[in-house]
């Protein structure tokens, strides 16, 4: 049952033969380069805002628990990626790597739950900035055939997790980081 919802949903969202070539950039540029956009407003705002580099750290860390969760997963269940097993159409070259849970995902989603789950230290522009990027990688993902849907929402649900770790530990973590 779920891995036929799965490919339907997939091949909804699958771009299809006839895609316009500057539609297929836009999702290229998305699935490869956009993921760069939050390391450039994380740097910017660790340079410019001191006060935002306490939740750079957490950030930082969430991503650290999150990559690791993510490497645990992809060495315990291996997931074949949808061109692996000629699933849709493929758009951008990658390895026959696990795909459960797409990193990208995992990292996007990770900064977006993080800076969501610190009210106290977020601004509405990150936060938008941060949310855009994350939807726009995680559809470019799939609609380019290299991630399932539910590698997205696997990648979507351990960074809330690893978020709420961070959030819920931070003064242990803090006081670890301040010795």
């Amino acid at each position: 049952m779920w891995h036929d919802l799965n490919t339907q949903i997939f091949l909804l969202i699958n771009a299809s033969e006839q895609a316009s070539k500057s539609f297929i950039s836009f999702a290229i540029f998305c699935a490869k380069y956009l993921v760069y956009v939050p390391i450039i407003v994380m740097s910017i705002c660790w340079f410019t805002y001191p006060t935002y580099r306490q939740l750079m750290l957490k950030m930082v860390i969430g991503l650290c628990i999150a990559l690791l969760i993510t490497f645990i997963i992809r060495h315990l269940f291996y997931s074949p990626r949808p061109f692996t097993i000629d699933v849709g159409t493929n758009y951008l070259f990658h390895d026959k790597t696990s795909s459960l849970p797409s990193q990208h995902a995992v990292f996007v989603w990770t900064l977006f739950f993080t800076a969501f789950f610190n009210k106290a230290q977020r601004t509405k522009t990150i936060l938008y900035v941060l949310l855009i990027v994350a939807l726009l990688v995680s559809w470019s993902r799939i609609y380019l055939g290299v991630h399932w849907p539910l590698d997205i929402f696997i990648g979507f649900i351990v960074s809330i997790i690893s978020s709420l770790i961070v959030k819920k530990c931070w003064m242990s973590i803090s006081k670890l980081i301040n010795r």
